[in-house]
């Protein structure tokens, strides 16, 4: 599959596309026609009755074509939950606007973990096997002790895939762009009105029938229409990082089986595998008040204390990592009165921020961004959409949360209960929490999908 460059917006990002079916969505903002969306990826407009669009269409991303009332979405913000919030509403005929404050797409990049969750959303808008094939399987996960002894080892079944999070950014956005979504770089929303409008940095106003808001952590729009409750700062902060892999150690995945490796000791984690056939993804966690380890770049004899057998990876670490694309981010659950105002909703990190510890922020930013299409489709309001939305969302994103700090205060127990806290994992209820969301089908995917990855 080749690689090429692909214009986004006004950035050019790197991706690898597998073809994408063709797809007829209506045209959303008024437009009498139909948009095509060929194989090649590029937009065919072509001026074709409505009334010869077809009525039913194989592919659950499209089964909405017989919508009732298409609108208009201004979207705040280009990471997952905003691009999935662009998709979903564009193949149900809405017009939609994605606003990114910074120049690109290009951020932090570091590889995030690909579950059963987040694979049916991928199929449903046509990526997955491009999704995939920019990636690396996963066949088991080690847990070590600090003289890297094997505590446990799990074969891995529910997210055997580390995938490269610029990747997946950039093949979201493409079907964006492919399904009609506009997406302005350098846009900054300063603020939203809950009757249906954004206002930009420099004071233009855009109405809308629905704002979202998927502005990060830091939320302008949330913070502005008061609907934070709790933003819970934890104990811990991390820092995650890719470093190129070497060639032994690719021969060595080929004979032994691809591993994730995961390390506890002195209130310090490390976690790393391989994301792409050329990179190691790497996550090290330690304390707020650990000043010694949460340095930029990394000190390896510091490091090294905690993990002895490790000490060369984090000389790699040191020397060879992207420092000034990376930093030590606090933890944080973010947690709303309500995730929605008016005809504003609010999703992603913006909403229920929370740590990386059972990867499920990304897969619940677009699990609850699919949901929201799928919500305010089916209502005969917008405010009734949403209400029913969070109703429908919201417990299990908060289950989600509250088991990642569960398992998150393993990090703080002393090294014998540190072993039996790893252990009682395999206990099947515990199993079963902190996998629910990861075996969750999302709202508005196809529940007979099947496919083992």
């Amino acid at each position: 599959m080749a690689r090429r460059r692909r214009r986004v917006g006004i950035s050019t990002v790197d991706c690898v596309r597998a073809p994408p079916p063709l797809r007829i969505a209506r045209a959303g903002g008024g437009h009498s026609g139909l948009r095509l969306l060929p194989a090649g990826g590029r937009l065919l407009f072509a001026a074709v009755a409505a009334a010869l669009a077809p009525r039913h269409h194989r592919g659950s991303v499209d089964r909405s074509l017989a919508v009732s009332r298409p609108g208009h979405a201004e979207i705040v913000g280009a990471g997952f939950g905003g691009l999935v919030a662009a998709i979903a509403l564009s193949a149900r005929g809405w017009s939609v606007r994605v606003h990114e404050r910074r120049p690109s797409l290009r951020g932090e990049g570091y590889g995030i973990a690909i579950h059963n969750n987040m694979a049916r959303m991928f199929a449903e808008f046509g990526i997955l096997d491009a999704v995939l094939a920019g990636g690396m399987r996963i066949d088991r996960r080690d847990s070590l002790d600090r003289n890297g002894r094997v505590v446990m080892t799990r074969k891995t079944e529910r997210s055997p895939y580390r995938i490269d999070r610029q990747h997946i950014v950039a093949l979201l956005a493409e079907r964006a762009l492919a399904g009609g979504a506009e997406i302005r770089f350098g846009s900054e929303v300063a603020d939203a009105a809950p009757e249906g409008a954004v206002v930009l940095s420099d004071g233009n106003r855009l109405p809308a029938d629905l704002v979202v808001a998927a502005d990060g952590i830091n939320s302008t729009v949330r913070d502005r229409l008061g609907l934070l409750k709790r933003r819970i700062f934890g104990r811990d902060r991390g820092v995650r990082i890719n470093i190129p892999r070497r060639p032994a150690e690719i021969a060595s995945d080929a004979a032994e089986g691809t591993a994730m490796i995961e390390a506890w000791s002195d209130k310090r984690r490390v976690l790393f595998c391989p994301v792409t056939r050329s990179e190691f993804y790497v996550l090290l966690t330690c304390t707020v008040g650990d000043r010694a380890a949460a340095t930029s770049p990394i000190d390896p004899d510091e490091w090294a204390r905690s993990f002895p057998t490790l000490r060369e990876l984090f000389v790699r670490m040191r020397d060879e990592a992207d420092w000034p694309q990376s930093h030590w981010a606090h933890f944080q659950t973010v947690r709303l009165r309500r995730w929605s105002k008016g005809r504003v909703a609010v999703l992603g990190d913006a909403a229920h921020a929370m740590a990386p510890y059972l990867a499920q922020g990304a897969g619940h930013a677009m699990m609850n961004a699919l949901g929201l299409a799928a919500a305010v489709q089916d209502a005969p309001t917008i405010e009734g959409g949403l209400a029913q939305w969070e109703r429908r969302e919201r417990p299990l994103t908060e289950h989600t949360q509250r088991w990642t700090r569960i398992y998150g205060t393993t990090m703080f127990l002393p090294a014998p209960l540190k072993a039996i806290s790893i252990l009682v994992e395999k206990l099947p209820w515990v199993a079963a929490q902190y996998v629910r969301a990861a075996n969750h089908v999302p709202t508005g995917c196809d529940p007979q999908w099947r496919r083992p990855l």
